[in-house]
């Protein structure tokens, strides 16, 4: 697990792996500039395998966090929701809300296409 602190800025990511995805999941808010978000979705990238980004307890996500998800888009990825009306409406505002798969549990994100339980 990491965690970033700064004077109006915490953003803390756990990682979880899974059989079959790999689990990202994010609480509070990116920072301006965030090295540990970078390292968190190369080290998920490593393992190959797709990713499920839970965003329900994210407060504020930047334009670093969204490029990060564009880029796993490609790969595989699922977000769970629900997501942050600020964060939402950078999704709106970029015109990208639909190429995201957003469900309401881990276990929904577990059960989609992409992601079967073994």
């Amino acid at each position: 697990m990491h965690r970033r602190d700064s004077d109006h800025y915490s953003l803390r990511i756990q990682h979880t792996l899974y059989p079959t995805a790999y689990l990202l999941r994010l609480t509070g808010d990116t920072p301006p500039t965030g090295h540990e978000l970078a390292a968190a979705f190369h080290h998920a990238a490593e393992w190959a395998l797709p990713l499920i980004v839970d965003l329900s307890a994210l407060g504020f996500g930047n334009e670093e966090l969204l490029r990060h998800l564009l880029h796993a888009h490609r790969a595989g990825l699922t977000l769970i929701g629900p997501i942050s009306d600020s964060f939402q409406r950078r999704l709106d505002t970029t015109g990208v809300t639909d190429l995201f798969t957003i469900r309401p549990t881990l276990d929904a994100a577990l059960d989609s296409p992409g992601h079967p339980r073994r």
